[in-house]
C-alpha cells in the first residue's frame, strides 16, 4: 500500500529504526552472556590441582614455594619461574605441555601481572595469609 501523508513515512521511519535498535542490543545482550560463560575458570582451588596431577607455577625468589608444599603439592609436581614473562610461556603451554594449570604467588605481584594481563587471566580461590615478613 502508498503511504499517504508525510505524517505516515515518519511513524514508519522511526519504527524500523526503533526495531533495528531492540534487535541490536538483544543481540549484543545475549553474545556477553554466552561470553562471560565461557570465561568462568576451570580451577577454583588448590585441591583440585592435586587432585588433578597438574603442575603449579611460583615465582623463584619467594618463600611460595614452600607454601606450597606445605598445602600438600608434591615438589615434583611444583615449577618455579624467575619473570612474568615466563608465566605466560607457562600458561600457553600448558599443565600437559610443560607449563602449568595455575601460578601462586604474593598478591601485589598478581596484581601487577593481571594489570597487563587481566582480560586474560584472572585470581581464584582462597587467599592463603602467611606469617608475613619480618624486620
Amino acid at each position: 500500500q502508498r503511504l499517504a501523508g508525510n505524517l505516515s513515512r515518519l511513524v514508519i521511519v522511526v519504527w524500523v529504526f526503533v526495531v533495528l535498535i531492540l534487535t541490536t542490543s538483544y543481540t549484543a545482550s545475549l553474545t556477553s552472556m554466552l561470553t562471560v560463560q565461557q570465561l568462568q575458570p576451570s580451577v577454583t582451588d588448590i585441591q583440585t590441582l592435586i587432585r588433578n596431577g597438574d603442575y603449579i607455577g611460583y615465582r623463584n625468589s619467594s618463600f611460595v614455594g614452600q607454601l606450597l608444599r606445605r598445602l600438600g603439592v608434591p615438589a615434583s609436581k611444583i615449577r618455579p619461574y624467575t619473570k612474568p614473562e615466563d608465566f605466560l610461556e607457562a600458561f600457553s603451554k600448558g599443565s600437559r605441555h610443560g607449563g602449568v594449570a595455575a601460578i601462586f604467588d604474593e598478591i601485589p605481584y598478581n596484581r601487577m601481572f593481571l594489570g597487563q594481563h587481566g582480560d586474560e587471566y584472572t585470581t581464584v580461590g582462597p587467599t592463603y595469609k602467611t606469617g608475613g615478613l619480618a624486620f
